[in-house]
């Protein structure tokens, strides 16, 4: 998907997978799959971004996923129709999601591992 999307709209994704080998219940990859798509979009639509970093990392015994982009923001954000989604998306799997506008538009979101 993030080879797709920087072929079509020549932006530049830097992906940092830092997971291992996981092997997560359907919803959860479904969840994760349309909150990097949904993010990557937005970014595009309405941020005009030409980066976005994606990272998979291990923080606090959670699964995280951070995605910045290098588009323009805003500190007076209105959550819309997409992440109002996400949002309840990430909480139907346990998760958290923030959303930071300032000084990149940064989206954090949570998983819980579950050793």
């Amino acid at each position: 998907m993030l080879q797709e999307y920087s072929d079509i709209s020549h932006l530049k994704i830097n992906f940092n997978y830092q997971w291992g080998n996981v092997d997560f219940e359907k919803t959860t990859e479904l969840v994760i799959f349309r909150v990097i798509e949904e993010t990557v979009t937005n970014a595009l639509r309405h941020g005009h971004a030409s980066a976005i970093d994606v990272k998979c990392q291990i923080v606090n015994n959670n699964y995280q996923i951070k995605i910045s982009n290098n588009g323009s923001t805003t500190d007076k954000l209105t959550p819309g129709y997409g992440l109002t989604q996400m949002k309840e998306r990430v909480a139907i799997i346990n998760g958290t999601m923030k959303i930071i506008t300032s000084p990149v538009f940064t989206i954090i979101v949570n998983i819980p591992r579950k050793d």
